[in-house]
């Protein structure tokens, strides 16, 4: 908590703010030192000294040791806390693809899986520098919907999950967690041909100003963290024979290695394919099951953030 703005100050008070062991001495105190990081200023922006004899008691009034925040999933407009140096990503991914239809024919010569949609791109354990008192702007990206299950519809395209971002006052962006890319199929023909399918893609991450040394002021060692582009969906097919059944195919994973949608079943009544989860792409639906002769491709997993401000040191 913050140190008392005026009246007497003893050293049992700024230690307890700041730290130390005893026998305390104020020249233990000088900012940029070992208790006090360089910067830190009293509640009216004066800076504690960082040389310089005698320091103050003086010095300490209205005083604060920066805390690392509680972890937050708050989007919109968020504004760097005071003495804030740092956004520290606990994590962060992009949406999932959405996954398409499977596929039937008029006497075609075979029937269509559809394809799996692309998993969100990932981030976990990253600092990125930020400045205390601009506002961000902090955007989680939802799954994509899936394709079309309309009958005789041979050209269609899933939805693309959208990114999760970071973007700084100044334009910059910081974190984008992409999005994965949804599946699709197109050429195909009541009677044939049968359609041409397209996967959904990987979606990339992308940092800047990236922290990867230092310690925070909770005593915290900074590291490079962790970052990873999605999985691509896996890619729609054909079986061979007017009335043959073939399975849906699966979402691909988050760069967190999961996620991703089961295609759908194609045997009996038939299942559509799953939605994906946590950023994973959207499962492909099935062909030629004894209801409808196809199934629904499913949803992308929406993408998500949590983070913290903290300072380095």
């Amino acid at each position: 908590m913050t140190i008392k703005a005026s009246g007497s100050l003893n050293t049992t008070e700024i230690v307890a703010e700041w730290g130390g062991s005893q026998p305390n001495s104020l020249s233990e105190y000088y900012s940029a030192g070992s208790l006090v990081y360089s910067g830190a200023a009293d509640g009216s922006g004066n800076a504690i000294p960082s040389s310089g004899n005698p320091i103050n008691f003086s010095d300490f009034f209205d005083t604060t040791k920066f805390l690392t925040t509680d972890e937050s999933s708050t989007t919109g407009t968020v504004t760097v806390p005071t003495d804030a140096n740092a956004i520290y990503i606990v994590s962060a991914l992009g949406g999932g693809g959405g996954g398409t239809s499977g596929l039937d024919y008029d006497q075609a010569g075979g029937e269509s899986a559809g394809g799996g949609g692309g998993g969100g791109a990932y981030a976990a354990g990253v600092y990125l520098t930020v400045t205390a008192g601009e506002d961000l702007t902090i955007s989680v990206g939802s799954g994509g919907s899936s394709g079309s299950t309309s009958s005789f519809t041979y050209t269609a395209s899933a939805d693309s999950g959208g990114a999760t971002t970071v973007i700084r006052a100044n334009g910059t962006t910081i974190l984008s967690a992409g999005g994965g890319g949804g599946a699709s199929f197109s050429n195909g023909g009541v009677q044939g041909p049968l359609a041409s399918h397209t996967a959904g893609s990987a979606g990339s991450i992308s940092v800047s100003g990236q922290v990867t040394s230092g310690t925070t002021t909770s005593g915290v060692s900074v590291s490079s963290g962790t970052t990873a582009n999605g999985s691509a969906g896996t890619v729609g097919a054909n079986c061979s024979g007017d009335n043959c059944r073939i399975d849906g195919k699966a979402g691909g994973n988050s760069g967190a290695g999961s996620g991703g949608g089961a295609g759908g079943s194609s045997s009996g009544t038939g299942t559509a394919g799953s939605d994906g989860t946590n950023g994973g792409g959207g499962g492909g639906g099935a062909a030629q099951t004894t209801t409808s002769g196809r199934t629904a491709g499913g949803d992308g997993g929406d993408g998500s953030i949590s983070y913290q401000f903290v300072r380095i040191v």
